[in-house]
């Protein structure tokens, strides 16, 4: 269990790395630019790519705190225990779904493993930028099964489980 809490942790350390990498390629970028008078063309491809990484761990990271966006002023017009069981529901679906993208991602990547599309300027296969849409979806996937099934933990103990700011408190 140690083990997978420092996994758990390891990916707000990734998307926090790529975040700094991030401003300082695109402070050099400028820098070149605007005071060397010269730009370097492959910092904004990877400065791209590395966005978008960042973006999925942020997102893992914020499904594994319960702090996705979800809609939730329908819900308290509901009993306590019944809002429990509707979120429960959407997040049965999100799980749905997170697979569903998670499966066909992953078939993607595979394919450009096979046939490869390369990058414009880096050169490298772009199998490895799309592959976190498949490592993405896993993990907000995982997350959001570890808070369903604390949920249900909490539902069949009758506790309570209050709505705060738009997510469930466990």
């Amino acid at each position: 269990m140690a083990q997978l809490k420092k996994l758990s942790d390891l990916e707000g350390v990734i998307a926090a790395i790529l975040l700094i990498l991030l401003t300082v390629l695109l402070s050099a970028q400028v820098f070149a630019r605007y005071v060397l008078g010269t730009g370097v063309s492959w910092s904004e491809e990877l400065s791209r790519y590395m966005y978008i990484w960042s973006i999925y761990f942020g997102c893992a990271l914020a499904t594994k705190e319960d702090k996705h966006i979800r809609v939730t002023a329908h819900l308290e017009f509901l009993p306590k225990r019944l809002k429990a069981w509707i979120v429960t529901l959407s997040d049965l679906t999100w799980i749905a779904f997170s697979g569903v993208v998670a499966y066909f991602g992953l078939q993607l990547v595979l394919s450009m493993a096979e046939y490869p599309f390369y990058s414009q300027t880096m050169g490298f296969n772009l199998m490895w930028v799309y592959a976190i849409v498949p490592i993405g979806y896993a993990l907000m996937m995982i997350h959001v099964v570890i808070l369903v099934v604390k949920r249900f933990k909490r539902i069949f103990k009758h506790e309570d489980i209050e709505i705060v700011d738009s997510r469930l408190t466990l």
